[in-house]
């Protein structure tokens, strides 16, 4: 298994608990934002100064639930739901379902590794 398929099989259950609002689970978890910290600086230690193989829309699929679940947690909804929350909460659900399928992120989205274009 190679470093990236590492990094998601051990990211990829946590993360889906996170959107699917069971975790954290103990006082000792983190909490959402926490763990996209963690994940992040996780992809971090394990990528740097690797050569890595372009991502495939599995992979995609990941880190665009993983930056849309950032996104909500550090603008969290304040009364009425937005239209932008709105779209961002569809889109989540959209992912969430593909990335528990472990499935191809759809094209009409678009997210990629931290520090790549």
């Amino acid at each position: 298994m190679n470093v990236v398929e590492t990094f998601l099989e051990d990211h990829r259950p946590k993360l889906l608990k996170y959107l699917d609002g069971k975790a954290p689970v103990s006082p000792d978890d983190p909490g959402p934002l926490d763990y996209v910290t963690q994940a992040l600086d996780d992809w971090s230690g394990l990528s740097a100064g690797r050569e890595l193989d372009v991502p495939c829309l599995r992979e995609r699929a990941f880190w665009f639930a993983l930056y849309q679940l950032e996104e909500l947690v550090e603008n969290p909804v304040q009364g009425t739901l937005d239209p932008y929350e709105a779209v961002l909460l569809q889109n989540l659900a959209e992912v969430t379902e593909v990335l528990r399928g472990w499935q191809k992120l759809p094209e009409k989205y678009y997210a990629t590794r931290p520090g790549e274009i």
